[in-house]
């Protein structure tokens, strides 16, 4: 073999061992490619299984749906802020402490005008309304308001003289108590705002009794005020007898006859279907006789209708009628600016 052929057969072999050595780097590099696919797509297919599985499953319906429904609670968010902005006063000027003071005194007179008007009284042993009642504001008969809180105390006053109105015109039977709880701002202390709440809370405490009516319309009021957001917090409703009615207290009318020869008995349903234990049933009184004609063959003049028992007075008797008593907590929304309505920021979760 000469020089020549052994040149070519030594390039030749280092040409296929580089080769094979390519090829192998290469197969190498598509197995671990082919890995890391692989793993992609279990992972994407894990993803799809549980993305299936949720409800409702990520389809183009679906979100088509979502986005209408995302769409029409926007706009009815927009529309309920837009009525709750009714009731945001435009600005809460504080003035000086006797002007409020002549503000409260004059509500009050028009305030406890408004229970005389329906029987109501504040003197005497069976007052109507309390005597110490001052629409809340017991503490400023004596001392004034801070004059920094003068402006809050009178938006709270307005919404309390129109409660009073409201509950007046629904004429209860009796005001048993009225609470106003303190604003922060009366003592000095500076109002912390709940992070997240656009609304700021003024409770109040009333009690009083009346009948189921007076209840109806006075609630009625509240929700269809104008000028002020009332929210019932909580109710609680009583019967002034916490005792059941029994027969014994059952008043049965007399039954009126007619006066005359002609009189009939009354003959009312419960002269003789209905008796109370002990007591006898009552005897029917003799028919009347029938006056003679003053002519041969004419028709007898027909007995007078008689007068039937007062039934509803009865049944009113039985079923019961009393009063009911009241008690609410009822909560004034003073509605904030919208800049100070802060969203709470969510807390990042630490790294483990």
């Amino acid at each position: 073999m000469t020089s020549k052929e052994k040149s070519f057969i030594g390039v030749l072999a280092g040409i296929s061992i580089a080769c094979i050595g390519g090829l192998y780097f290469w197969a190498s590099k598509g197995a671990s490619r082919y890995d890391e696919a692989k793993d992609k797509f279990a992972t994407v297919s894990a993803d799809i299984a549980r993305m299936t599985k949720m409800s409702p499953s990520p389809t183009a319906e679906n979100l088509a749906g979502k986005s209408k429904a995302l769409t029409e609670y926007k706009s009815s968010a927009t529309e309920l802020a837009a009525k709750l902005n009714a009731f945001r006063p435009e600005a809460l000027t504080n003035t000086d402490p006797q002007t409020f003071t002549d503000t409260l005194v004059k509500v009050a007179g028009e305030t406890k005008k408004a229970y005389e008007d329906i029987g109501l009284k504040a003197e005497g042993e069976n007052s109507g309304i309390p005597k110490t009642f001052y629409l809340g504001f017991e503490a400023y008969t004596d001392t004034q308001a801070k004059g920094e809180a003068t402006g809050l105390l009178a938006y709270e006053l307005g919404a309390i003289s129109e409660l009073h109105a409201s509950l007046a015109a629904a004429k209860p039977h009796r005001l048993l108590n009225f609470h106003r709880e303190a604003l922060a701002e009366e003592s000095g202390k500076a109002y912390v705002p709940t992070p997240g709440l656009p609304y700021r809370v003024m409770p109040i405490e009333v009690a009083f009794s009346g009948s189921e009516k007076s209840l109806r319309e006075f609630v009625n009021s509240l929700q269809t005020s104008k000028k002020h957001f009332y929210l019932v917090r909580s109710m609680r409703i009583l019967n002034e007898k916490q005792s059941a009615p029994k027969a014994s207290d059952v008043q049965f009318g007399k039954a009126s006859t007619a006066s005359g020869a002609g009189a009939a008995p009354a003959g009312g349903i419960f002269d003789t279907a209905f008796v109370l234990p002990g007591e006898e049933p009552a005897k029917k009184a003799p028919a009347p006789e029938t006056p003679p004609s003053s002519a041969p063959g004419a028709t007898p003049a027909p007995a007078p209708a008689p007068k039937s028992n007062d039934t509803g007075k009865i049944l009113e008797q039985v079923l019961g009628s009393e009063n009911i008593e009241v008690f609410l907590r009822i909560d004034i929304l003073l509605f904030a600016d919208e800049a100070k309505a802060e969203v709470p920021k969510k807390k990042k979760p630490r790294p483990n």
